[in-house]
C-alpha cells in the first residue's frame, strides 16, 4: 500500500474537525482526503463510490457511530484501515475499538504530527494508540485488547477463506485446493490474497505459525 496514494475519507459530525483533519493530511505526500461526511450513516455510502484505503472516524456520530461503522464494514469482510478519534482516553473506549476491528486510536486533542503519524502507521498495517491511553493500559488488559485484535481479524475472514488458510498451513497448492473445492485455481489465488491481507501476513510460514498458534485446523 505504501506505492500508492492512500485514499481517505474524513468522517465527523463537526465541519471543523473535518476541515482541521483535511489540511493536516493533504499536506502529506501519498495521503489524499477524497470525500467527508457528517454522520455514520453517509460513510457507507461514500466507501462505495471512493473505495477509499482508511476511514477517519469520530467514534460518535449521528446516525451510526464510528464504532458500528468499523463493525458493519468487518463483517462484510472489508479491508479499510479504520482510525477511531475521540475524546476519550479511558482504556476502556479504546478497548472497544479493538473490539469493533479499528487499527489505531487517537484522541482529538492530539497534534498534528501524531495524526500523521497514526495514519503512517495504520497505512502500513500497524495499530497506533496515543502514548497517553498506552501508559494507563494495564498487563491484563493489553493482553485483552491483543486477544480482540486477532479474533476481529479471524472474524473478517469469510468460511471459505478460513478453509483456504487451513489447507495453505497444510502446504496445499492452488491447484490441490482448486480440485477439493471445484473452483478455479485463480479463485483460490484471490482468496488466499484476500487472507493474507484481512490478517495482514503475507507469508506461507507466517500463516502456518498463525493457524497453529490460534487452533485453527480443522
Amino acid at each position: 500500500m505504501s506505492d500508492e496514494t492512500l485514499r481517505i475519507v474524513i468522517a465527523d459530525d463537526h465541519a471543523i474537525v473535518r476541515e482541521g483533519i483535511r489540511s493536516v493530511l493533504d499536506a502529506v505526500d501519498g495521503f489524499e482526503v477524497v470525500a467527508e461526511a457528517s454522520s455514520g450513516d453517509a460513510v457507507m455510502t461514500l466507501i462505495d463510490e471512493y473505495d477509499p484505503g482508511l476511514l477517519v472516524l469520530d467514534i460518535s456520530m449521528p446516525g451510526r457511530t464510528g464504532l458500528e461503522v468499523t463493525k458493519a464494514l468487518r463483517a462484510r469482510g472489508s479491508e479499510v484501515r479504520v482510525l477511531i478519534h475521540s475524546m476519550h482516553d479511558d482504556p476502556e473506549y479504546v478497548l472497544e475499538a479493538v473490539r469493533a476491528g479499528a487499527d489505531g486510536y487517537i484522541l482529538k486533542d492530539g497534534g498534528p504530527a501524531e495524526l500523521r503519524a497514526a495514519v503512517a502507521a495504520v497505512r502500513e498495517g500497524n495499530e497506533f494508540l496515543p502514548e497517553r491511553v498506552t501508559h494507563q493500559l494495564s498487563v491484563g488488559l493489553r493482553e485483552e485488547m491483543a486477544r480482540e485484535r486477532i479474533r476481529s481479524r479471524i472474524d473478517a475472514l469469510t468460511a471459505r477463506e478460513k478453509e483456504v488458510l487451513i489447507r495453505i498451513a497444510r502446504g496445499m497448492t492452488n491447484r490441490e485446493m482448486a480440485d477439493e473445492f471445484g473452483i478455479s485455481p485463480r479463485t483460490v489465488e484471490t482468496h488466499r490474497e484476500r487472507v493474507m491481507s484481512k490478517l495482514r501476513i503475507h507469508t506461507v510460514a507466517g500463516l502456518t505459525r498463525f493457524v497453529v498458534e490460534h487452533e485453527l485446523g480443522e
